[in-house]
């Protein structure tokens, strides 16, 4: 597995997803899910501060908890990049996102004090902004992201569902204040594309949009500013649309489109000729192709995971990656 640079920190090319770690996908499964993941060559792991108060009998922070004591006792403890957020976590139990937190700056120094007691750390590798608070000034976050770092807790900073407008003003910000700078951001990415109106719907002052809630999908806008500034990285969560790709039913609404038809033959052609999965295609496109992304992978058993992981490994033809590239 190759390993890249954000900013101040060396991430393997593909990220582990551990949303429903502590909740949905139990203890041992985890701890399965992380050692093979590892023992691939991985480092990088994403979670949050409110991963995941939605599921039935969970709680906001039950994964970083439960990544917390795998780090406790682990020998790869130290060799782990943990990424995790913060602006999205419900301020009341109870609570949705109608009620999350915010990105102002106590909140940000709150919150990370509370994550590093979850994850048993002294330092968080990587912060996001979770969603973009409009209610903030951006001055305040990045003050806040600023004290964080400076009092060694942070490493480095990123945003996650940032309109690209928003993430080139926050770096503009950080560059005239001597603010750290965000070095990734994290947005919903994959070779499907969505209907136009499921990707650019209504935004209201806390980032909330029509289809999607929160969640911000990549735009030429991104892609472009990412083109401009490589030392910018687009981390992409959900690249394989929850199983959309392995099985039809599972595709959401918003991508079932004409074009996306046309996109799902030339996958089918192309995996065929290249004896890989859809799954690994797509992966191996994100990782390898004209606009690349550092992929957040997500299993439920280990098989999955080995799916995915062995894209990594896999060196398609510049001729296949074009044919890839040219239907997307």
């Amino acid at each position: 597995m190759r390993y890249l640079e954000l900013g101040p920190l060396h991430v393997s090319e593909m990220a582990l997803g551990a949303m429903y770690f502590g909740t949905k996908t139990p203890k041992e499964t985890a701890e399965t899910l992380i050692d093979t993941y590892v023992e691939a060559g991985g480092n990088f792991i994403d979670t949050s501060n409110n991963y995941a108060f939605w599921v039935e009998g969970g709680h906001a922070g039950d994964s970083e908890a439960m990544l917390g004591e795998w780090l406790a006792v682990s020998p790869y403890r130290n060799r782990m990049v943990v990424a995790t957020k913060v602006g999205a976590r419900p301020r009341t139990a109870g609570g949705a996102l109608e009620d999350a937190e915010g990105l102002s700056r106590p909140t940000i120094n709150r919150a990370v004090d509370e994550s590093l007691s979850r994850l048993r750390r002294d330092h968080i590798d990587l912060l996001y902004a979770h969603i973009d608070d409009r209610t903030t000034p951006l001055e305040e976050t990045l003050a806040g992201f600023d004290d964080v770092v400076r009092s060694g807790k942070v490493r480095a900073i990123g945003c996650s569902n940032y309109a690209a407008w928003r993430l080139d003003r926050a770096r503009q910000i950080s560059l005239q204040h001597g603010y750290p700078f965000y070095v990734c951001a994290q947005l919903r990415h994959s070779y499907y594309q969505p209907r136009w109106m499921a990707q650019f719907g209504y935004r209201s002052l806390m980032g909330e949009r029509g289809g999607w809630g929160i969640e911000e999908g990549v735009t030429t806008d991104h892609l472009d500013y990412f083109h401009a500034n490589r030392d910018c990285r687009l981390v992409a969560y959900s690249p394989l649309l929850q199983g959309g790709y392995a099985n039809s039913d599972r595709l959401a609404p918003q991508y079932r489109t004409p074009e996306n038809e046309n996109r799902r033959q030339t996958l089918a052609s192309v995996a065929e000729k290249a004896n890989v999965t859809v799954n690994q295609l797509v992966l191996t496109w994100m990782l390898h192709g004209s606009r690349p992304a550092i992929p957040i992978v997500a299993a439920s058993n280990q098989h999955q995971l080995l799916e995915n992981l062995e894209s990594c490994e896999i060196g398609l033809s510049a001729e296949f990656l074009n044919q890839v590239d040219q239907a997307w």
